[in-house]
């Protein structure tokens, strides 16, 4: 798991940088990336959803895994940091970018990896997320 959050903060302040964001700021972005990705490997229409976001089917700024990181980050970081519009603006506009640089190929990141972070594979074997997720990608790679 801290594999995948250290990939999500280093783009985070990839995105970031030049933006004079706080080091919380960029905190609250790469949680709300990891805490979207969790709630979405979890919910029923979830690992669809992560599976068309990771194979390029959805575009990181249409995919419901960045609007709820998105609602994610202003419920949960811009209160809490008492961010003005400007900054909580500025930050939530970064979101896609970080989103689909970490669903490229050249991420070093792949959707399987990401579930069992997220403990998706918690669900057991074969029937369980992980197993549905990895049935949908040999579907989709017709391996």
């Amino acid at each position: 798991m801290s594999q995948i959050t250290d990939l999500i903060l280093k783009q985070v302040q990839s995105a970031a940088s030049g933006s004079n964001l706080s080091s919380d700021v960029l905190g609250g972005l790469s949680d709300s990336i990891f805490g979207s990705v969790k709630e979405k490997a979890q919910s029923a229409s979830g690992i669809e959803q992560l599976t068309s976001l990771f194979t390029g089917k959805t575009s990181a700024e249409s995919s419901p895994v960045t609007s709820l990181a998105t609602q994610l980050f202003t419920k949960n970081i811009v209160g809490k940091l008492g961010l003005d519009a400007g900054t909580a603006q500025l930050a939530t506009s970064l979101l896609p970018t970080i989103i689909a640089k970490l669903t490229s190929k050249d991420s070093g990141i792949d959707l399987t990896s990401v579930l069992s972070a997220v403990g998706a594979s918690a669900a057991g074997g074969s029937n369980g997320l992980l197993g549905a997720a990895t049935s949908i990608l040999g579907k989709f790679f017709k391996k």
